[in-house]
């Protein structure tokens, strides 16, 4: 910042030039003039202070602050309101109670005779081992006497349940009995020449051996089997049905039969005769105590039968059986059995 003198002063300076100037002599000389300022009495001019300038700051332009735009937030949609359907209460069932079917076991047809004693238990088959040999054998197991024999038919039929045991052995092979309910099982000879002796086992049914029929065969090599009427016959073997069909018995009477190869014995047969019902197809297999192979059980005969001398009254139907080697040729007259 430059201060300038004050005005006075300039004054009093410009008035001392001018009086100089008037005092030089024309000749040219130059006249010395001793000026004896008296020292003047300054007068101190008051001189205003000039107040500083204030050299302002320069103030950054504010920086521009973005203005927030404000949003105005988007109206939620409410929710309409779906009104519930009313569920119905759900009405509440009755629960059936599980009724219990009752197996039906055939029943034996009525008879003027005391009506059979139904038996109260019922044994497990006891198992029997195959016999390794295949050979016959030497003895054979003498069967319980049955009921009746001298002293005449029993006045009621009387069955033993013993389930499906088992009835022997030929050969190999072991034989069950093919009904649950027995009154009597007679052995006797059988008429093929190839049929093979069954060795009784301890079944602790009722048995006997009927008297010889002059056949040549063993005693013991066919079996007739006394069952109540209408009782279900299944396979007393296991093995392949050979044959199931209708024939003629002694050339007059209709009758069926069911053949069975037993396993490990080719060319052997279990037969069955005096059969009725359903029968299985040939190349069926069968297993012994469980397949039914006669749905309506024995055949009832026409005639009076040797075994039937040994039963109450009026005779029940029975079932024959007989186990063959079909590899022994069968000589007998041809026509005997149609």
């Amino acid at each position: 910042m430059h201060r300038h003198p004050p005005a006075s002063l300039l004054a009093l300076l410009l008035t001392l030039a001018t009086a100089a100037t008037a005092c030089t002599p024309a000749s040219g000389e130059v006249a010395t003039l001793a000026i004896i300022a008296e020292e003047p009495t300054v007068v101190p001019t008051a001189v205003p202070t000039t107040a500083p300038l204030e050299v302002p700051t320069p103030t950054p332009p504010p920086t521009a602050t973005p203005q927030t735009t404000v949003v105005p937030p988007t109206a939620t949609a409410e929710p309409t309101v779906i009104p519930a359907t009313a569920v119905p209460e759900p009405t509440a069932s009755t629960v059936p109670t599980a009724t219990t079917v009752p197996t039906v076991t055939p029943e034996p047809t009525v008879i003027p005779a005391t009506a059979v004693p139904e038996p109260t238990a019922t044994a497990e088959p006891t198992a029997t081992t195959e016999p390794t040999a295949a050979t016959e054998p030497t003895a054979t197991s003498e069967p319980v006497p049955a009921a009746g024999g001298e002293t005449g038919p029993p006045s009621s039929h009387v069955v033993a349940n013993m389930g499906f045991v088992t009835l022997g052995h030929a050969g190999s092979t072991t034989i069950r009995i093919p009904a649950g309910l027995v009154e009597l099982i007679g052995f006797h000879e059988a008429s093929h020449p190839g049929s093979k002796a069954i060795n009784a086992a301890a079944s602790g049914l009722p048995a006997m051996v009927l008297s010889s029929r002059g056949r040549g065969t063993p005693a013991q090599s066919a079996v007739d089997i006394v069952v109540p009427p209408g009782e279900p016959l299944r396979a007393p073997v296991t093995g392949t049905v050979v044959a199931a069909r209708q024939y003629v018995l002694y050339c007059k009477h209709q009758d069926s039969l069911v053949y069975i190869e037993p396993d490990g014995l080719p060319g052997w047969q279990v037969r069955l005769f005096h059969v009725q019902g359903d029968l299985p197809a040939v190349g069926s297999r069968v297993i012994a105590g469980e397949t039914v192979v006669a749905s309506g059980g024995a055949n009832p005969l026409p005639f009076e039968s040797q075994i039937d001398e040994f039963t109450a009254e009026p005779s029940w139907p029975h079932t024959h059986l007989e186990v063959v080697d079909t590899s022994v040729p069968d000589d007998r007259p041809p026509g005997g059995g149609c």
